[in-house]
């Protein structure tokens, strides 16, 4: 079934927005500006950070997420000792009907001090209804990296 011109453009805007989603951590780092992190989202947007056994390592409620201002206060202390660079989406599905997508990406961390290593996890993000902007996102996360980072960061 052919795709609707409005759908497809949906669809080019969603995917846009979620490279430019992705993109930011890396930007960030590199301009050394952490409101960069929020470009993509609505001032409302919530983040959620699973396996639940994630939130639990840092002693955190089950329900636990983060809203913007708190991601970014986290962001520019992590921002601070380390950059986040070749930062590739692989497996991206769309939803316009949902104005929802989900991938997988991988990339380079780099601490200021100590040797790189990858960080994998899997995004699943909420849009509005025009797709310009990110209001939920769910992100599974590689425990182990994410413990890592958190020891630099700390």
């Amino acid at each position: 079934m052919a795709s609707s011109p409005s759908s497809t453009n949906l669809r080019e805007r969603i995917e846009a927005t979620a490279r430019a989603f992705l993109s930011a951590y890396e930007e960030g780092g590199a301009q050394d500006d952490a409101s960069i992190i929020n470009r993509d989202v609505t001032a409302d947007c919530t983040r959620y950070l699973l396996p639940a056994s994630v939130p639990q390592a840092f002693g955190l409620p089950a329900d636990f997420f983060f809203d913007t201002t708190k991601y970014q206060e986290t962001f520019a202390k992590d921002i601070k000792v380390m950059k986040f660079r070749n930062n590739i989406i692989a497996n991206l599905i769309i939803d316009t009907q949902a104005r929802r997508a989900a991938f997988t990406s991988i990339a380079d961390v780099h601490p200021n001090s100590g040797e790189s290593y990858p960080a994998e996890l899997a995004w699943f993000l909420y849009f509005n209804e025009d797709g310009s902007k990110v209001k939920k996102v769910v992100e599974f996360c590689d425990k182990d990296a994410i413990l890592k980072m958190a020891n630099t960061a700390a």
